[in-house]
């Protein structure tokens, strides 16, 4: 409004800077939520998991998509943590193999 009621103001850098530190303020404050959200959930999912043991008498109350979902991700783990030792392993005679120049 200031623009078209003021045509020689030419501060244009204010309105700018006003609008791009409360785009930042309510971004910033949408992911802090989003955040504590997702400590909790992982929070309440760690503590199922020491609690209970999956049985008949205990049973998880955790979501079994969530439950699928870090059980994939940690044989992905395993799997990278298993591929990154082999590399470095000796061959048969107990020796490093060494590159051929």
């Amino acid at each position: 409004m200031a623009f078209n009621y003021h045509r020689d103001l030419q501060a244009w850098v204010v309105p700018l800077l006003l609008v791009g530190f409360f785009a930042y303020l309510m971004s910033h404050s949408f992911l802090s939520v989003f955040e504590v959200t997702a400590h909790a959930i992982f929070l309440c999912f760690a503590i199922d998991m020491e609690t209970n043991d999956g049985t008949a008498e205990k049973p998880y109350f955790v979501d079994q998509e969530l439950l699928t979902f870090v059980s994939q991700s940690n044989k992905l783990t395993e799997g990278q943590k298993h591929r990154s030792t082999r590399p470095f392993q000796d061959n048969e005679d107990g020796t490093e193999l060494q590159l051929m120049v």
